[in-house]
């Protein structure tokens, strides 16, 4: 099982995640081009904490995941109140498969 964190980034709506910091924990036949057409020849799951399962490709020219889902990616940060800067923890669970999850704050 492979495991990495990284910070945060998103748009004002929070609809992506930004992979950028760890572009090289993903295997290559996920990554597809700057638009649908040029898909990935391989999709992976992504769970999102205890959201719905999506299955996607890695647009690289933006290193995000492709779908922009509020249903999804805006439900998981709003639910555990992740903010730019929080760490995230990224799971490789089996091949193209991979859980995100956010982690824990330290109360002050």
């Amino acid at each position: 099982m492979q495991v990495r964190t990284f910070k945060f980034r998103s748009n004002k709506e929070r609809t992506y995640i930004g992979l950028t910091d760890v572009m090289d924990f993903f295997e290559p036949s996920i990554l597809g081009g700057k638009s649908k057409l040029q898909r990935a020849k391989q999709l992976a799951t992504i769970q999102y904490g205890d959201c719905a399962a999506i299955v996607d490709d890695i647009d690289s020219s933006k290193c995000i995941f492709r779908s922009r889902s509020k249903f999804t990616v805006t439900k998981f940060l709003d639910d555990n109140d992740v903010q730019t800067g929080d760490l995230l923890r990224i799971e490789k669970v089996a091949p193209f498969t991979y859980m995100i999850t956010a982690v824990k704050k330290r109360v002050r």
